[in-house]
């Protein structure tokens, strides 16, 4: 059977996401059928990933019908599977920008024009146990980071698991902007809302003329079922010379965009 709109859900847990943005999430499952059913729906897999792994192709597929459903939401009539680019990064059609991630059995995607945002980084992470979590500590937070998540009570794990995704949403939003890779610990976090439902991250180095050492940029943040989900949306390059502001694809370094 093909994939319906029961599959597909336009929202995520995900609030105050302006009208501007276009968003869907797909339920999957790793196996045969779902990969078919997605290649039904008009997903080809490029020909990199024909010895990749079962789940590899599944992800790759749920994520991509993700990003067509939402570039759809915005008008765009393409039919086409998003391409692989530079560093696995998705190549989006001309005047629009977006950001892809996957988890837990959930492809999530955000689409936007071009001309209403300067970029955008979704990330969805299913929060790590505390013996897969000791071990990062020291390579994904800081000893301020630390401090911070001791004193909301938060437990080591669940405070990990945030800022490792505030962190990649920032990296999948910064990427096209800035062109190279950066670290965990070039990126902190600053402030935590009361609710926990946004952080805002501050550069600690410069990437780019834009995107200078101090440069603060606001995440949103919201939870389902031991998943968290984090967004960040830049403002549009040219109106924000030093800082961005943020609303709501994966290494030593920061994951690949997807």
């Amino acid at each position: 059977m093909p994939i319906s709109a029961a599959h597909i859900i336009s929202s995520l847990a995900v609030p105050d996401v302006p009208a501007s943005i276009r968003q869907s999430c797909l339920r999957y499952s790793v196996s045969a059928a779902q990969l078919a059913l997605l290649e039904q729906g008009g997903i080809a897999l490029p020909a990199t990933l024909a010895n990749a792994v079962l789940k590899r192709k599944v992800e790759f597929a749920a994520g991509r019908y993700c990003a067509r459903h939402a570039l759809q939401g915005l008008g765009y009539a393409g039919l086409e599977t998003l391409p692989i680019g530079h560093h696995r990064a998705p190549v989006w059609p001309d005047g629009f920008v977006g950001s892809i991630s996957h988890g837990d059995g959930h492809a999530l995607a955000v689409a936007a024009a071009s001309r209403d945002w300067g970029g955008i980084g979704i990330d969805i992470e299913r929060c790590l146990d505390h013996d897969a979590a000791q071990p990062l500590v020291p390579y994904l937070m800081s000893t301020a980071e630390q401090a911070i998540g001791a004193a909301t009570g938060m437990s080591v794990e669940r405070w990990l698991t945030l800022v490792f995704s505030a962190k990649e949403s920032l990296f999948k939003a910064l990427y096209p902007r800035v062109g190279q890779y950066f670290d965990f610990l070039d990126a902190e976090v600053c402030a935590l809302q009361p609710a926990q439902d946004g952080l805002t991250l501050r550069l600690l180095t410069t990437l780019s003329p834009q995107c200078i050492a101090g440069s603060r940029y606001t995440i949103q943040v919201s939870y389902f079922d031991n998943n968290i989900v984090t967004l960040c949306l830049l403002a549009p390059a040219d109106t924000v010379p030093t800082t961005a502001s943020g609303v709501i694809d994966d290494s030593a370094k920061m994951h690949p965009p997807d």
